[in-house]
């Protein structure tokens, strides 16, 4: 299947029958925002010492027989970011219900998880946990620019590192202008079309995360949602 075709459902049921490519591709994704989540829920308190344990304890509820990513209802309400939350909040109560990494009982506590009846989280859990997906989609689009920019050839490539030297960098236009020799008029209107093309990169990752079933509309709502919290 073509990375166009793909969408956050089809990873997800291959990392959920077994596919060791997927799995770490699934890992890769959603690592940080996982690690986000617990770190902000447990900053101050004992159990922060187990956060790499709990990171790998919600892959392990993801990959195991009959776990998570085998019962998840594709599209479902809240796309796969709700679905992953929700995840992530039970194996962060079971940690602290249990007192130990891997959870003493924990045979009992990995039965089927109930997202109906998880407790209200507190809503600066969710903010840390949003960031870093958004930082989570903001990188698979700059994947996506560079892999597009790389079938364009080299001018496109010049546009995202543009985008690298203005961004990551921190330089004005008219600094790169001056680093690259040229009029800074050019440089304006080479930002421009970079902007532009990392917007679309942006849509595509978001679309992949709608499970390809996003309308024009829904993809531009969630885009100006991510830009809100990017501004947060």
């Amino acid at each position: 299947m073509s990375a166009a075709d793909s969408t956050c459902w089809t990873v997800i049921t291959a990392a959920a029958r077994g596919g060791a490519a997927e799995r770490d591709d699934f890992a890769r994704r959603y690592a940080e925002p996982i690690r986000a989540y617990l770190a902000a829920r447990w900053r101050g308190t004992r159990h922060l010492e187990e956060l790499d344990d709990a990171v790998q304890e919600v892959f392990v509820e993801c990959f195991r027989g009959g776990g998570a990513l085998a019962r998840v209802e594709v599209g479902r309400a809240g796309g796969f970011r709700a679905f992953l939350y929700g995840v992530v909040r039970h194996v962060g109560l079971r940690f602290e219900a249990c007192g130990t990494a891997r959870g003493r009982g924990a045979g009992d506590a990995r039965a089927a998880i109930d997202f109906d009846a998880l407790p209200a989280d507190d809503p600066t859990l969710s903010r840390a946990f949003d960031r870093a997906w958004v930082q989570a989609l903001l990188a698979m689009a700059v994947a996506a620019q560079e892999v597009e920019a790389r079938a364009r050839g080299e001018a496109a490539l010049r546009r995202v590192a543009l985008l690298r030297r203005r961004f990551a960098d921190g330089l004005p236009i008219r600094e790169i202008a001056r680093e690259w020799g040229v009029d800074a008029a050019v440089v304006h209107h080479e930002y421009a079309r970079a902007r532009d093309e990392f917007a679309a990169a942006l849509k595509q990752a978001v679309r992949f995360h709608l499970g390809g079933e996003g309308t024009p509309g829904e993809v531009e709502r969630q885009c100006a949602e991510l830009a809100k919290l990017i501004e947060s």
